[in-house]
């Protein structure tokens, strides 16, 4: 009888041991298939995210691409010369032939910290400039979303103007899904100036995931 009860004892140690092994088993299954779940879904998250800020650049690019034809239209000709070097000087000697000169506005701020102006900015920040010169393409550039327009510095310490006589207009640069400055290229000779995006990867030189007019 005794050693009935102790076997008996015996046999329900080894279930409640199977069924708390069982039960660490199914906790550690449920962690790894919600891991991989959320690893699938940051996965598609990712994929349509990236799909959606080039739309949003393909898009942008094609409205400059419009309001570029726009101010052919109404000028007889495309905005200027530019290609991969455009600087600031080339930017204030094409801002200059429309009586207006370039610099940067820096706010109250640490001087140690402002950010600068950078070449780079250029070509697209004339080409704003000269699109609004034009009614029909200043209204279409107007139609880019507005999260695409600044004329601050990356870190958002300093503004960058135009000035026309004595009065400061903001020297707007047209950005990409990225943050980074589209590139305004185009030279005689040329059927239609190129608007250019540097991609996901932000690297002009990687010339496999940009994004352009051509």
């Amino acid at each position: 009888m005794v050693i009935s009860i102790e076997f008996n004892r015996f046999l329900i140690m080894r279930k409640k041991q199977k069924i708390q092994g069982l039960t660490i088993v199914e906790i550690l299954v449920a962690i790894a298939i919600v891991a991989l779940l959320a690893a699938g879904l940051y996965s598609v998250s990712s994929y349509v995210g990236r799909q959606a800020k080039i739309k949003l650049t393909e898009s942008t690019i094609a409205i400059l691409t419009a309001a570029i034809d726009e101010y052919h239209d109404f000028y007889g000709k495309f905005p200027f010369e530019a290609d991969e070097s455009y600087n600031k000087s080339n930017l204030e000697s094409g801002v200059n032939g429309v009586n207006g000169t370039v610099r940067a506005f820096v706010n109250d701020v640490d001087q140690g910290t402002a950010g600068s102006h950078k070449d780079e900015y250029s070509s697209i920040e004339a080409l704003y400039y000269f699109l609004n010169r034009a009614p029909d393409a200043k209204k279409i550039v107007g139609s880019i979303n507005s999260s695409l327009f600044t004329n601050k510095s990356e870190n958002k310490s300093e503004e960058f103007r135009v000035i026309i006589g004595s009065t400061q207009y903001p020297l707007v640069r047209i950005v990409d899904a990225w943050g980074m400055a589209l590139r305004y290229t185009y030279a005689t000779g040329n059927n239609f100036p190129a608007i250019t995006s540097a991609g996901p990867d932000k690297d002009f030189t990687k010339t496999d995931d940009n994004i352009t007019s051509r």
